[in-house]
């Protein structure tokens, strides 16, 4: 009875040793997947930080959004982590004459109606609910905003511009006539590379 006992132990030695390293492994492998889906988002918002800046060379906004010649582009960001990383690449950049002054902002924040008041451009991400952008959108009203966003309802539910990817490709939606309403005038180069749609389509 005591040599099984003895020959037992090692066995139940390797077993553990061996549930041990698989442990080891798959806490490695969920380490590695976490960072290269970070490492994915992060260029994404990038790639479409980039879009951003091109999209404010493309439209143009009447003189009334604007206090005085020289005022900054005024851009509220409203999403998570990744973004604030991903604008920093184009925050104090210069388009049109005008520096891109970006600021992040959280809905629940006590002074987030009045950062929406003061913005040119608002891009929400798509971690935010849908009520939520419904909310933004209604606070905004139709002042000369350029509201950009993710949720694959956005252009329908009143947002002007929204990214979506097809084939690995990103695209972006834009609702005219919101755009229209909003005093936002597009270039024909700008809608030649959107798909356009209509609110509630």
């Amino acid at each position: 009875m005591a040599k099984k006992t003895r020959q037992m132990q090692p066995l139940t030695y390797k077993i553990i040793k061996l549930f041990i390293q698989a442990s080891i492994c798959q806490i490695l492998l969920c380490i590695i997947t976490i960072g290269t889906v970070q490492s994915q988002n992060l260029e994404e918002y990038r790639v479409k930080a980039a879009f951003v800046y091109n999209f404010t060379k493309l439209i143009q906004w009447p003189q009334t959004a604007f206090d005085n010649e020289g005022e900054n582009f005024k851009m509220v960001v409203v999403g998570d982590e990744y973004l604030k990383e991903s604008f920093q690449t184009i925050d104090g950049k210069i388009s049109t004459g005008r520096l891109i002054s970006i600021q992040y902002s959280d809905p629940k924040a006590n002074d987030f109606k009045k950062t929406l008041e003061e913005s040119h451009i608002i891009f929400i991400s798509r971690h935010i609910r849908l009520e939520q952008v419904l909310q933004i959108l209604s606070n905004i009203g139709d002042r000369p905003v350029l509201t950009i966003g993710e949720d694959k309802n956005f252009s329908r539910a009143g947002g002007i511009i929204q990214f979506f990817t097809r084939e690995d490709q990103l695209h972006f939606e834009v609702n005219v006539k919101k755009a229209e309403a909003h005093q936002l005038k597009f270039s024909s180069r700008l809608l030649k590379l959107a798909v356009i749609v209509n609110e509630k389509e």
